[in-house]
């Protein structure tokens, strides 16, 4: 018997290029180091095979010009889960995720948004 291999590809999913050229776009924002305020968080980022990992020091309460790919890591990721214990309806214990804490943040100054439309429906509203 024949062994079929299934690609799948889609209009919609963009190639690894177009993600590596999206990710190295910069973005301007302000990092913030919740669990230490006021120290300096070090770390080194490497998203796609092939790259090199870069090594990155960011102080609280400063503001950065980041690729966009570190960006989005720093303010999606960077939290850890607060479990709590409750009882079921017979009497067992259970362990479950109560609430994430954060750990850093990154906040952009700039519009930005994951599906790679530039257009923004954003107004800014004056008082004259």
């Amino acid at each position: 018997m024949a062994q079929m291999t299934i690609k799948r590809t889609s209009a919609s999913t963009p190639s690894i290029k177009t993600s590596m050229e999206r990710d190295a776009e910069l973005v301007k924002g302000k990092f913030q180091y919740l669990e230490v305020p006021g120290a300096t968080l070090v770390f080194s980022y490497r998203k796609y095979k092939g790259q090199h990992p870069v090594q990155y020091k960011l102080k609280d309460g400063e503001i950065y010009t980041l690729p966009r790919g570190v960006a989005k890591h720093l303010a999606t990721t960077g939290q850890y889960p607060i479990h709590e214990y409750a009882t079921d309806e017979f009497g067992k214990p259970l362990i479950r995720i109560g609430r994430m804490k954060r750990r850093y943040n990154f906040e952009s100054l700039e519009f930005f948004d994951d599906l790679g439309s530039t257009d923004s429906k954003l107004y800014t509203v004056e008082k004259l």
